[in-house]
C-alpha cells in the first residue's frame, strides 16, 4: 500500500524530497526540511521514551511557534493520535479532554504549564505532562538520519487526530479523523486553497485550529510556512512585506482590521496572491472593499470540524463575478472537487434548488465519529452523509447560501427567522462593529427577535439599528429590541457564545426557546 495514503507517509516523503528548502520560519528562527526531519525524529524519540506507543493519544498544549508543527510531525511519525488543545480553554475543559481520550501524554510549553497543571491537579487525569524541548535543541539532538524512531507502517484506517469541538451545550466531543482521511484532506487543501510548491504561507491564527492543518498542507507541498505568535494587523502587513508572503488565512474580523490599518497603504503587499477566509459570515460591503484594495486574491471556505475546512469554496473567479452579480458574495460557493454537498429535509430527502433544508456532506475526509459516543455519531449522519446542522439552500447555479445554524433559529409567531440573515443586515448599520441575533421570551409571539451589538460609535443604538432594518427585512424578521454591549462573549474555541447571550433573558425558564 502506498505511503501517500497516510498523513505520516505524505509528510515523511516531503521531508526527504525537499530537504534543502526552507520549511518553517518563526521570528529569527528558520528551519529547512532536513532540520524539521531531524527535530521531529528527536521529538518522536522523546515521546517513545515517555511510553507513547502507536495509537496512543498525545495532547499538544503549545503556543504558536516551531515546536507545535515539530511535535505534530513526531506524533504522526509514531502513528500516535494528536489531540490539539489551546489556552482559550478553561482548565476544566482541558482536564475533561485529557480524561475523555485517556491521553498518554501532554506536551506542554512554558506559557501553558500553569494551565496544564491546574487541569491535572485533581489527580484523575492519566496524561503525563512533558515539557516541550526547544526546536534548536531537537535539531542538535541527533545527527544520524537513518535512525527511524518508528519504522513500521501505519494503516490509513488508523486514527491520526482527535479534535475537540466547541459545542455550546454539553461537554466538548472528540472528533476522530483517520490517517487516510487527513492525507486526503491535505490533498484537497492543496488543490482548493491553491498552495503551490513555491508558496510562502503566513499563519497568524492558533495552530490547534485550522492553521495547524494549513501548516501541514504547506509542509506536504514543500512550501515555506511563516508562523506568527498571534494576529496584529500592522505586524501582519510587515511580515507580508518582509517575507514576500504569497498566501495567508484570515477570519473576517482580521480582514476588517487589515482594511482599517494605516500601514496597508504604505506596506508592500503586492506579493499576496491568495487570502483564504472563513469560519464566520463576512460583511459583503467590507469584502467588496477588500477586493478593491487587495485585488482578486480571495477564496472563501466552508466546512466544519467534522469535515475539515473544505466542503464548498467561493473561488477567486467567483469573487470576480461579484461586480456583475453582487449577491454571489452572500454565498459560500460551490462544492469542492473531493466533497459532495446536498440540502435535505428532516427525513433525509434531497431538496431542489431554492428549497431550504439542512446541509449534508459526503467526503473522503469526514469524521470517523465521536470518540465514545455512538449515539451522537449516529445522529450526525443520513447513511454516509454528514449532517452539518446548518440551514441553507442552493441556487440554480449550484451556489450554497447559508441561512442559519439549526440551533440558532428563532421561531416567532410560528415563523422561522434565520438569525444569520438578520445579523448580516444589522452589522451593515453604520457604526455597528459586531452583531448577534437571538430569540428572547415574548408572551404573545413565543420568541421575539433581539439584536445584541458592539458599536464603534457612541451615537449608535436601538433607534439607528431599527431604522436601518426597516426597509431591508421582512416585518417578522426585524429585531424588536436592540442591546449594546462592550464585547461579544466567546466560547473557549473563539466562537460567538449565543448561549451566554441568551442565558439572562431565559433565566428561570426550563428551556431557551419560546
Amino acid at each position: 500500500m502506498s505511503s501517500s495514503t497516510t498523513l505520516k507517509g505524505l509528510l515523511e516523503k516531503s521531508l526527504v524530497e525537499n530537504a534543502t528548502r526552507t520549511a518553517l520560519v518563526f521570528g529569527s528562527q528558520r528551519l529547512t526540511y532536513e532540520d524539521v526531519d531531524r527535530a521531529s525524529r528527536a521529538a518522536a524519540r522523546e515521546l517513545l521514551a515517555a511510553g507513547v506507543k502507536r495509537g496512543d493519544r498525545v495532547a499538544l498544549l503549545l503556543a504558536n511557534g516551531l515546536e507545535f508543527p515539530v511535535y505534530d510531525l513526531a506524533i504522526a511519525r509514531l502513528g500516535a493520535v494528536k489531540v490539539p488543545l489551546n489556552d482559550m480553554l478553561a482548565a476544566g475543559d482541558i482536564g475533561h479532554a485529557l480524561r475523555h481520550c485517556d491521553a498518554r501524554a501532554a506536551v506542554v510549553d512554558e506559557s501553558m504549564a500553569p494551565l496544564a497543571q491546574k487541569a491535572t491537579a485533581g489527580g484523575d487525569v492519566p496524561a503525563s505532562l512533558l515539557s516541550a524541548t526547544p526546536v534548536a535543541e531537537l535539531v542538535a539532538a541527533t545527527t544520524e538520519m537513518s535512525d527511524d524512531p518508528a519504522p513500521e507502517s501505519v494503516g490509513p484506517q488508523e486514527c491520526a487526530a482527535l479534535f475537540y469541538t466547541g459545542g455550546t451545550t454539553g461537554p466538548p466531543k472528540g472528533v476522530m479523523h483517520s490517517q487516510g482521511g487527513l492525507a486526503l484532506n491535505q490533498i484537497s487543501t492543496i488543490l482548493e486553497a491553491e498552495i503551490g510548491r513555491d508558496e510562502r504561507l503566513l499563519l497568524t491564527t492558533p495552530l490547534p485550529h485550522a492553521a495547524g492543518l494549513f501548516t501541514l498542507a504547506g509542509l506536504v507541498r514543500g512550501a515555506m510556512v511563516v508562523i506568527s505568535s498571534g494576529f496584529d494587523a500592522e505586524a501582519m502587513l510587515a511580515a507580508v512585506e518582509e517575507h514576500q508572503i504569497t498566501w495567508t488565512f484570515a477570519v473576517p474580523t482580521m480582514i476588517y482590521r487589515l482594511l482599517d490599518c494605516e500601514a496597508l497603504s504604505r506596506r508592500d503587499h503586492s506579493s499576496l496572491r491568495t487570502v483564504l477566509y472563513g469560519a464566520a459570515p463576512i460583511n459583503p460591503d467590507r469584502l467588496a472593499q477588500a477586493l478593491e484594495l487587495l485585488g482578486p486574491v480571495f477564496i472563501q471556505l466552508y466546512a466544519q470540524t467534522e469535515c475539515p475546512n473544505f466542503a464548498t469554496t467561493l473561488s477567486k473567479g467567483d469573487h470576480l463575478l461579484a461586480a456583475a452579480q453582487p449577491e454571489i458574495l452572500l454565498s459560500c460557493g460551490r462544492p469542492v472537487l473531493m466533497a459532495e454537498v446536498t440540502v435535505r429535509d428532516e427525513q433525509g430527502t434531497v431538496l431542489a434548488a431554492g428549497e431550504i433544508g439542512e446541509v449534508c456532506i459526503r467526503a473522503a475526509y469526514t469524521m470517523d465519529g465521536y470518540l465514545g459516543d455512538d449515539e451522537a455519531t449516529a445522529g450526525r449522519f443520513f447513511d454516509d452523509w454528514l449532517r452539518t446542522g446548518d440551514i441553507a439552500a442552493f441556487d440554480e447555479a449550484g451556489y450554497l447560501y447559508l441561512k442559519d445554524r439549526r440551533s440558532d433559529m428563532v421561531i416567532s409567531g410560528g415563523m422561522n427567522v434565520y438569525t444569520a440573515v438578520v445579523e448580516r443586515v444589522v452589522v451593515e448599520t453604520p457604526g455597528v462593529a459586531q452583531a448577534a441575533v437571538i430569540g428572547v421570551p415574548d408572551p404573545d409571539w413565543g420568541e421575539a427577535v433581539h439584536a445584541v451589538i458592539v458599536v464603534d460609535s457612541p451615537t449608535v443604538g436601538q433607534a439607528e439599528v431599527l431604522e436601518h432594518c426597516r426597509d431591508r427585512l421582512a416585518k417578522y424578521m426585524r429585531p424588536k429590541s436592540v442591546e449594546v454591549i462592550d464585547a461579544m462573549p466567546l466560547t473557549a474555541y473563539g466562537k460567538m457564545d449565543k448561549k451566554a447571550l441568551r442565558k439572562r433573558h431565559w433565566a428561570g425558564s426550563s428551556r431557551e426557546i419560546g
